[in-house]
């Protein structure tokens, strides 16, 4: 049962950055394991039921679902071996983490966060929602609407894609996305009680007819778009 990251945590974030090494790391080993990675498998675990209501076919299990501390160094400048952050991401299995629709909740020194949404660019799936915005937005718009007035819409966007004028003003930030996410930052005394997973469990509740929008969307090729 998740019980709330302590202070602790927020140190272990700001000592893995200074002291980014192997050493440091396998002597400090337990203090990762109680002030970060336990308590993520067991918010994680807790919010299982939540994730199986958004989507049944996202990952759940704690074990595959907590992000790892070391970082793939292969092909990076930094070469630092860890992060001074985590994740959690509820996305389906086998699928590639940045470009698929997902949920998911970060933790740093500075803070955390939770939402859903396709970190990556998506051009087929974006392509497909554009189609729908530049037809009908109403649609998207009667689901959006309720999650965007706890979350705020985040994305990469093309500078110079036109927007067709058939698309409402409320529509057109979603128009040039790459691809989205909608986000909502927690406060430190948030993350602290075991009340996180209520606040987030609601949150997902909250996105989940837009989540659904998405996900039912046609990919469209851009050979077939105007």
């Amino acid at each position: 049962m998740f019980r709330g990251f302590t202070e602790r945590t927020d140190e272990f974030f700001m000592a893995i950055r200074f002291n980014n090494n192997m050493q440091f790391f396998h002597e400090n080993h337990d203090w990762y394991e109680e002030a970060v990675r336990t308590p993520l498998k067991e918010l994680a675990a807790d919010l299982a039921p939540a994730v199986e209501l958004l989507d049944p076919r996202l990952e759940r299990r704690p074990h595959r679902v907590v992000s790892r501390i070391n970082r793939d160094i292969r092909f990076s400048n930094d070469k630092s071996p860890y992060r001074d952050y985590m994740w959690i991401s509820f996305r389906p299995p086998a699928s590639s983490q940045g470009g698929t629709l997902g949920a998911y909740f970060d933790i740093s020194a500075e803070g955390s966060s939770y939402g859903m949404g396709i970190y990556d660019e998506n051009r087929p799936l974006m392509n497909g929602l554009r189609r729908q915005l530049a037809a009908d937005a109403e649609p998207f718009l009667r689901v959006a609407r309720p999650a965007l007035g706890e979350f705020m819409l985040c994305g990469r966007a093309f500078k110079r894609m036109k927007i067709p004028p058939s698309v409402p003003p409320e529509a057109r930030p979603w128009y040039p996305l790459r691809g989205f996410w909608i986000e909502k930052d927690l406060t430190r005394a948030q993350i602290s009680t075991p009340a996180l997973v209520e606040e987030i469990s609601h949150g997902f509740e909250l996105f989940t007819p837009l989540y659904r929008y998405i996900s039912e969307i046609e990919p469209v090729d851009e050979t077939k778009m105007p």
